[in-house]
């Protein structure tokens, strides 16, 4: 089946299952209500991430682009979202699993990086989950933003001769989304979207990471953006002596927001620009040396960790 066809029947099936999820929700009881540090003014659903990890799953497996461990590691990391978001499990257990499902990615690809592709799931797929979950702010930006990547990604793996199709079923699971989430939210993605999408992620640089370290680089730098932010807010809640994780209203795009820009449609608008200079930028990183990439990068992040000093981000 062709990429273009699988990318087209993803969002399809990604517009059909996240509009399911709407009434799933309110069914359930998991709707995200108003609070001190949220930016909603209406009791909303919150569930969309089944109807993405549904379409994903389906057109991965499908398409043997998800298969095996990755497939159960997928599994694993949206039930764990899933209970989140209806139960709200503890922190220890949701890393627990979210530690388990980097191993069973990391076996996934034994053949071709062995051990260090485990150690690589176990550090990946936590991050990455947090990172995307941590940036799930506004309408539309943990999705936009995880877009904006999926399609660099997509150009760098088809350039380095690696399958393309997961990073295209994971772009149109989000297109899919994106019509019942930005600019007005009918729904949001909740964990089992943001957990999901950060494995799906993990998947992909590991994936580049099999063609090479500076590939990896590369695929790395295309998704920046939700890891500066993570970093960002980390320093900044240890800085003022808060739990690292505790959620606020100071990350970088917040600020920019309240200082800059007064309104948030525009505001996730900029940082998916900012993702796209950052996918321009791996695509500088793919082609040096080791040296020169790592320069390069080095550079990139004094500007964004300036930016967010300047923001009050830090």
């Amino acid at each position: 089946m062709p990429d273009s066809l699988i990318l087209l029947l993803t969002a399809l099936s990604g517009v059909l299952l996240v509009g399911f999820s709407i009434p799933l929700a309110r069914a359930l009881g998991i709707v995200d209500k108003p609070g001190e540090i949220k930016i909603h003014t209406l009791p909303t659903p919150r569930f969309g991430g089944i109807g993405i990890v549904a379409a994903l799953g389906l057109w991965g497996a499908m398409s043997g682009a998800l298969s095996g461990w990755a497939l159960l590691g997928l599994l694993i990391i949206a039930v764990t979202g899933g209970l989140d978001d209806r139960f709200s499990i503890s922190p220890r257990l949701r890393l627990l699993a979210e530690l388990g499902a980097g191993v069973v990615l990391g076996l996934h690809f034994w053949e071709q990086l062995g051990p260090i592709g485990v150690l690589l799931g176990v550090g990946l797929v936590p991050v990455m989950a947090n990172a995307i979950n941590l940036i799930d702010g506004m309408n539309g930006l943990a999705s936009g933003n995880a877009l904006v990547s999926s399609a660099g990604l997509a150009l760098l793996l088809s350039h380095l001769g690696s399958s393309p199709t997961l990073a295209l079923i994971l772009l149109g699971g989000l297109l899919g989304f994106l019509v019942w989430n930005y600019p007005k939210a009918k729904t949001f993605m909740g964990d089992s979207g943001s957990l999901s999408i950060g494995y799906i992620l993990a998947i992909l640089l590991l994936q580049a990471a099999n063609q090479g370290f500076v590939p990896f680089l590369a695929a790395l730098t295309m998704v920046g953006f939700p890891l500066y932010d993570m970093a960002s807010g980390i320093i900044r809640r240890a800085r003022r002596g808060k739990p690292i994780f505790e959620g606020d209203r100071d990350h970088t795009y917040d600020r920019l927001d309240q200082i800059y820009l007064h309104n948030p449609t525009l505001t996730v608008a900029v940082v998916w620009v900012t993702t796209l200079l950052l996918v321009l930028l791996g695509w500088g990183v793919l082609q040096l040396a080791l040296l020169p990439a790592f320069l390069l990068i080095a550079a990139a992040l004094v500007v964004l960790f300036w930016g967010a000093y300047r923001l009050g981000s830090l």
